[in-house]
């Protein structure tokens, strides 16, 4: 029992601790069947180095680490197991994990570490079959050189050939955390260019995944290809404190991707701006100006995605878009939340619960006829409202746009209809206590501002 808890949960990247993981990860190979509780694997670091890829891993280290033959021999079967069977691939890795007492190792910045810490953790993914969840930083994308990149070549070719390994089979979640070292990861700003395409293209096959998420994130003009619709097995996407806006149909690629959404979240606060399924969490009206919810933008539905990289998708992925259905449905011309008969869980602020129930298109109910007990899909079984009572932020009120709409007595007449219209909505929040919406920090606040929010110390998963 003490060795099932020891090694249920393992971190690699925080502080100097990969000596540590080269040592647990030599005792795991002696003893597989303590690997088998390993479920909780966290990889943190930064992609970022400052010595370039300059160092040659086809030659042992100057000063290599001594080990028993049988471990050495071990070792160097682990690394086979691991798939790391083409040309020089058992010695690259090999060295890598022989290095010791090298100057760089402990620098993050420096590509040593980084080469170590990828081969560190694609041995422990290996050996360890009943993997639940994945936390790590950005590893690389789908199509860079990965020669000295281990855990990169891993899960492109897990990716690519996900029945083909013995390993990564039961991972149900990806936790994708955001560069430590970038320089827009200022612990203020929004500024964390996130790559999300590029490290959702690197997993979305994987067999028993189903959640991804990430935090932190702001719209990237290299994100990289958006995953073909339709074949990511993930069904819960995620991006908590992050900010998308004016960028929006990029989560409409990532949404389009799964091949059955169950769960999306989407939500801002806690940095300042610089310059179809069963869950929907939004908390993202303090990005959103009135224009766009009572303006005449509501009575337009959007336009369908537009798909122009065929050509770079069969470069990359030659033969799946033959697996897949292309087709992309042309977008009604009337929507709202009538249309998900399947939606159990929404989470909105009032504004937008409103818009979304009224509908985009020619057709929107005008301001008399609407009533969310009567709108809202009867698959319902909760609602969580987020700022009941605030007003929109006047910094996004453009123009002369005002609220048609009661919003505080069409969700007092929800409350006390929804037994006899929505008799499976059962639990709505946000009316005591109220809960605040997301907000973003304002420019001029200081780095102890109660707004900031910063990634929770210690373990990622329970």
């Amino acid at each position: 029992m003490e060795n099932r808890q020891n090694y249920r949960r393992l971190q690699l990247g925080v502080g100097n601790d990969l000596e540590t993981g080269f040592q647990t990860l030599s005792f795991l190979i002696k003893n597989p069947e303590i690997a088998g509780y390993l479920r909780h694997l966290e990889v943190h670091g930064s992609r970022s180095v400052s010595d370039g890829l300059d160092v040659d891993f086809n030659t042992p280290p100057d000063e290599p680490r001594e080990l028993e033959l049988d471990d050495l021999e071990r070792l160097k079967a682990a690394i086979e197991r691991a798939g790391f069977t083409e040309g020089n691939e058992p010695q690259i890795v090999l060295h890598m994990l022989l290095q010791r007492h090298v100057r760089n190792l402990l620098n993050t910045s420096h590509f040593c570490h980084m080469a170590f810490k990828q081969a560190l953790a694609a041995l422990l993914i290996a050996i360890s079959p009943q993997l639940e969840s994945l936390a790590l930083f950005h590893v690389g994308e789908p199509s860079s050189e990965a020669e000295d990149l281990a855990l990169l070549t891993m899960l492109r070719r897990a990716n690519k050939n996900p029945d083909s390994i013995p390993y990564l089979q039961h991972l149900r979640q990806i936790i994708f955390l955001p560069d430590d070292c970038s320089r827009g990861n200022d612990g203020f700003y929004y500024n964390i260019a996130e790559d999300y395409h590029h490290r959702l293209n690197l997993v979305r096959r994987l067999p028993a995944l189903k959640s991804v998420s990430f935090s932190l994130a702001s719209w990237n003009n290299e994100a990289g290809l958006p995953p073909l619709p339709k074949s990511a097995n993930y069904s819960e996407i995620s991006f908590s404190h992050s900010n998308l806006a004016g960028n929006e149909s990029e989560m409409c690629y990532i949404i389009d991707s799964s091949k059955a959404l169950r769960k999306f979240t989407y939500t801002i606060g806690g940095r300042a701006q610089p310059e179809g399924g069963k869950e929907l969490d939004l908390d993202v009206e303090d990005n959103v100006s009135w224009a766009e919810i009572y303006g005449n933008e509501g009575l337009e539905s959007t336009e369908g995605i537009e798909r122009d990289e065929d050509t770079e998708y069969e470069e990359l992925w030659e033969g799946e878009m033959e697996e897949l259905d292309m087709n992309i449905e042309t977008p009604p011309a009337n929507i709202s939340l009538a249309d998900f008969p399947n939606l159990k869980s929404l989470g909105l602020g009032v504004h937008t619960l409103c818009f979304l129930a009224r509908g985009i298109g020619p057709d929107r109910l005008d301001a008399k006829s609407f009533s969310l007990v009567h709108t809202l899909p009867a698959s319902l079984q909760s609602i969580r409202l987020y700022g009941k009572g605030e007003d929109g932020d006047p910094t996004l009120d453009l123009g002369n746009h005002q609220p048609d709409l009661d919003v505080d007595t069409l969700l007092e007449k929800l409350v006390a209809e929804k037994d006899a219209r929505l008799p499976m909505l059962k639990t709505i929040e946000g009316f005591d206590p109220v809960i605040p919406r997301g907000k973003e920090v304002p420019e001029c606040a200081d780095e102890d501002h109660p707004l900031l929010w910063e990634q929770p110390k210690g373990w990622l998963v329970d």
